[in-house]
């Protein structure tokens, strides 16, 4: 090869490697899906429809980012198929370069610290074995030892307590499959300029940062589990024992300290004590379950146009961020509404279709960079 040749092979290699490295990356793709309480056939088709799964359920989205902004569970009856699907996802999204971000939603914490009022009855049933009916009696005998001199009516309690209540509640502790993975996702989330949540961050409750708010709920999420465990040490409470069955027993022995406390003074034992029982019997306040929490806020719905275009700059200059993405709110047209000169998107369009949302149906909204997208089965 002459001394031109490799002169000239060289100064087009160069070229070539210069406009490959000025040329920009695409944008990442990121398909955000709100509330979908059970409703696992829903998901699944809006999942398909947005190329995110395959007929199999198998990811196709490539490098896509999925953002699920909680309420898995509750009021349908598919909340176990669909963590399953997710868990699932997650890790076949991550081998092919993509991502999927499931976001805590209040239902899940609800569920996680015992409130289980909004759970369907067929959700029980899901987790339901050939034991169940020995372990609901074993519960049973348990409860009624727990309760001491209260006394129990059996067919109440049965009742309250169908096959499958036990496994469902055990699942959802801190050791549990489900408890453990839910655990284990944060609140809200900034992704490529937008910030992702459940419910959204009212700056008259607080002013954290992204980083610090998941940080909040994961501590207070925490300090309620490490409560909860001492009262079972105690066999003062049960691994399925309620929200309130949980309160009153840390109420009670809360009582007997501040007894003892105007007797005598407390030694290390009742100050240790008495700082695991506090997380418990103040959570009303705080961001897990307070309604103007960032899980239960509802502000960015009911806000008025003038105080929304007054409010939302502000929130995107503090949190550096092009948009807010929101669900929490179902809303009443079964249409992701855009907020606030678009930067804000509310994304619950009631996919548990019928008595609970009626017109109601599954959503998706696609950002592509500065491109905004709404995906409906209709």
């Amino acid at each position: 090869m002459t001394t031109f040749l490799r002169v000239r092979l060289a100064a087009v290699l160069v070229g070539a490697l210069f406009g490959l490295a000025s040329a920009p990356a695409p944008a990442t793709r990121i398909v955000a899906i709100g509330d979908v309480h059970g409703a696992g056939d829903a998901f699944v088709a809006i999942l398909q429809r947005s190329g995110l799964i395959d007929a199999q359920k198998r990811w196709t989205g490539g490098t896509a980012i999925l953002v699920q902004t909680g309420d898995l569970l509750d009021r349908g009856p598919d909340a176990r198929q669909v963590m399953d699907l997710l868990m699932s996802l997650e890790t076949q999204a991550e081998a092919a370069g993509g991502r999927v971000q499931p976001l805590l939603g209040n239902h899940e914490v609800m569920n996680l610290i015992g409130e289980t009022r909004d759970a369907a009855p067929e959700i029980y049933r899901q987790f339901a074995d050939d034991r169940s009916e020995s372990k609901r009696e074993e519960a049973y005998q348990a409860e009624a030892k727990v309760s001491g001199a209260a006394p129990i009516d059996r067919a109440d309690w049965m009742a309250a307590h169908p096959a499958g209540y036990v496994e469902y509640r055990e699942a959802l502790t801190s050791n549990g499959l489900y408890g453990k993975w839910l655990r284990s996702k944060p609140m809200v989330a900034e992704i490529g300029g937008t910030i992702f949540m459940h419910g959204g961050i009212n700056p008259d409750f607080t002013t954290e940062s992204v980083d610090a708010l998941n940080k909040r709920v994961r501590r207070e999420l925490s300090e309620f589990d490490d409560g909860f465990k001492w009262l079972q040490q105690h066999d003062l409470a049960l691994p399925f024992s309620t929200l309130a069955e949980v309160a009153r027993a840390a109420g009670d022995e809360w009582t007997k300290l501040d007894l003892k406390r105007k007797r005598e003074s407390l030694n290390e034992d009742d100050i240790a004590k008495a700082k695991l029982l506090l997380p418990i019997l103040k959570i009303d306040g705080t961001a897990l379950l307070n309604p103007n929490g960032p899980l239960w806020f509802r502000g960015y719905s009911t806000w008025s146009e003038q105080e929304g275009n007054t409010r939302m700059p502000a929130l995107l200059k503090k949190y550096k961020v092009k948009r807010f993405v929101t669900a929490h709110t179902p809303q009443p047209d079964g249409r992701i509404t855009a907020r606030f000169g678009n930067t804000l998107y509310l994304i619950d369009t009631g996919m548990l279709d019928g008595k609970f949302y009626p017109g109601g149906g599954p959503s998706a909204l696609e950002i592509i960079g500065d491109e905004v997208k709404q995906i409906y089965l209709k």
